[in-house]
């Protein structure tokens, strides 16, 4: 299994409009001990069907590959983003999750982004993610981080649950 370096991320910021409320979020790897934390958070994120099992989400930190990132605020889970590299140097982005109360902080973009820059560093050459052709917040999110649709992916949540594959190209 190749280990990929961790590098040291700045703390994420809190909202000038939240200001008081809660301090900043450090992001860290995540371990099988945080399983539970993220399940929970998945489930919350996503609906059935989409959201993923806790089985799924140890099967894909297990991947040799696997990179898991989360932010933690204040001893709070508030989001959390997995991926792994795949043999033709891509990065697989799997899930990205931030909590209700995180989104439009910049979180998920710092979430991104630290995942990216770790498969970067362990060989990705580009990034995919597939995403709910219902999610037009994803959809417009992933676009402003210069992610492009691919393909359609017809069926991919199961009969009449569409998605997109979306991707970009990332660099070390």
């Amino acid at each position: 299994m190749r280990r990929l370096p961790q590098s040291p991320r700045p703390p994420v910021p809190q909202s000038s409009t939240d200001a008081g409320k809660q301090q900043t979020a450090t992001i860290r790897p995540v371990t099988f001990k945080d399983i539970e934390a993220l399940y929970a958070l998945d489930q919350v994120c996503f609906p059935p069907g989409i959201a993923y099992s806790r089985g799924e989400l140890r099967r894909f930190l297990g991947i040799a590959t696997a990179v898991g990132v989360l932010a933690d605020r204040d001893g709070t889970l508030a989001g959390f983003a997995i991926g792994y590299l795949t043999r033709r140097r891509t990065a697989h982005v799997v899930t990205l999750d931030v909590g209700s109360g995180e989104r439009r902080r910049g979180l998920g973009k710092a979430l991104l982004e630290e995942l990216l820059e770790r498969l970067a560093r362990a060989g990705a050459v580009e990034a995919r993610l597939e995403v709910s052709t219902e999610n037009t917040g994803a959809i417009a999110f992933y676009e402003r981080l210069a992610f492009r649709v691919r393909r359609p992916l017809p069926g991919y949540y199961g009969p009449g649950r569409d998605a997109l594959e979306m991707e970009r190209k990332i660099s070390p």
